[in-house]
């Protein structure tokens, strides 16, 4: 994790964040992005974003072309997830995606960009991950085969491989993945504290 933590606070980066109540902006010079939640609008605001910065893609895109060191900043796909696997509060870095939940199609994303390997995955639905909204045996399921579970992350790693801008998630774990709604509301300020820290440690 130290490589990694080291690498994070060299990049220049760009948070891209589901709910200003996950972040408080202020605490890193970063620039951050507040998405909305859902995959529709974390693709939604990356795309806006990309538009906004054309012609700075147009240059990074020419120096990647030419072998020289690209410019371009690194994605970060921030904020809170479930897991079965991790305990609540710890800090997850993942760069592997996958489209979970109620998609037919389980399609697969992988970034090579942390120089420590954590194999971490993150996998996203359209929904919140809870025994209500897709039945224990197959949130039970999803517990099992991922590091990590969100809303947002595979619909960024998407527009991140088509315009070849580099992406890592970190997810601090607020629930087990197996919580509703309710309960994550109650707990999220005890997150976003634990995030904040974090991200302002990366500055």
């Amino acid at each position: 994790m130290n490589s990694n933590l080291e690498f994070l606070k060299k990049a220049k980066k760009v948070y891209f964040v589901a709910m200003k109540e996950e972040l408080d902006p202020s605490c890193s010079s970063s620039e951050v992005v507040f998405t909305g939640v859902g995959k529709a609008r974390a693709s939604r605001a990356l795309l806006k974003w990309i538009m906004a910065h054309r012609q700075d893609m147009e240059l990074w895109a020419a120096q990647r072309a030419e072998g020289k060191e690209c410019e371009a900043p690194l994605i970060v796909s921030l904020g809170t997830a479930g897991s079965g696997k991790f305990k609540r509060g710890e800090i997850v870095l993942a760069e592997e995606f996958v489209n979970n939940g109620d998609s037919f199609i389980q399609e697969r994303i992988c970034f090579d960009v942390l120089p420590q390997k954590e194999g971490r995955c993150c996998a996203s639905s359209d929904f919140f991950i809870c025994n209500e909204t897709f039945g224990s045996e197959k949130v039970a399921e999803m517990r099992r085969k991922f590091d990590c579970l969100d809303m947002e992350s595979f619909a960024l790693a998407n527009i991140c491989k088509i315009f070849g801008l580099d992406m890592v998630a970190i997810k601090c774990i607020s629930d087990g993945a197996d919580d509703n709604v309710e309960t994550f509301d109650m707990m999220l300020p005890k997150f976003r504290a634990k995030l904040n820290a974090f991200v302002a440690s990366l500055d």
